[in-house]
């Protein structure tokens, strides 16, 4: 298996994001990733971002919104600066549901978000965490959402969270074939709790990244909440575990 353009969910290095964006993005270049993906934009302007990637050499894989955004006001700054960096992917990175309802809600607004960005060639999609793994109304909330929106809007599935959640990763990403341009590679420890650096937990990545390049993944991107490591060098060794598969 070759797999060479990773990229870096940059919330991974928050801590550090926060104190030097810039110095902390060039970096993730040198760590070796050849993309990123937003999880904010350290106050920087569409033009100043993708400078900054240009300088070192980076392509924005995606970009986590931190929720939908709530005005048009929002919605068009996203717009702006998503289509500046040339990155087509934006994500939705949360939304609390615990019933059936409450999926079909999120649905519906999920809808009504990207027929906004659709006329700008923008794609809109969902990353899950494990509480969307629940069953209500005799169905996985994550399958009601995704059988009730735009078959258009994609999964970013966190394979992490759907092993944490009980389920099988390569189940959901099969199931979803042709849906997920994006995915997230994050590892789940020997205790199936933590979130370790790649390779020493329990995830066969060999298999996850495998079939992700066959139905149509695009972008691998590691994503480091929890480490055993500092994190500059927790992101570098995920990295370069991967790159060894």
């Amino acid at each position: 298996m070759l797999i060479q353009n990773v990229g870096l969910q940059l919330y991974s290095l928050r801590d550090a994001m926060q104190a030097d964006f810039k110095g902390t993005v060039a970096k993730v270049a040198e760590m070796g990733y050849k993309g990123v993906e937003f999880a904010g934009y350290g106050g920087l302007k569409p033009a100043e971002m993708a400078q900054l990637l240009k300088d070192n050499g980076l392509t924005a894989y995606g970009s986590h919104t931190g929720g939908l955004p709530k005005t048009d006001a929002e919605l068009d700054a996203e717009i702006e600066m998503n289509l500046a960096v040339g990155n087509p992917y934006l994500v939705c990175p949360w939304q609390t549901m615990a019933t059936h309802d409450d999926a079909l809600r999120f649905a519906e607004t999920m809808n009504e978000t990207y027929a906004k960005l659709k006329p700008h060639g923008l794609k809109l999609g969902y990353h899950n965490h494990a509480h969307e793994f629940v069953v209500d109304g005799g169905e996985v909330l994550m399958d009601t959402v995704l059988s009730h929106v735009d078959p258009e809007i994609f999964m970013e599935f966190d394979v992490f969270w759907v092993a944490y959640a009980g389920y099988d990763p390569l189940r959901y990403i099969r199931k979803y074939a042709g849906r997920q341009p994006l995915m997230h590679l994050k590892e789940l420890g020997p205790d199936r709790k933590a979130n370790v650096e790649l390779g020493a937990g329990v995830l066969d990545f060999d298999a996850i990244v495998r079939l992700g390049q066959e139905i149509g993944t695009e972008h691998f991107i590691i994503e480091q909440e929890e480490y055993t490591l500092p994190p500059i060098d927790s992101c570098k060794v995920s990295l370069d575990t991967l790159l060894k598969l």
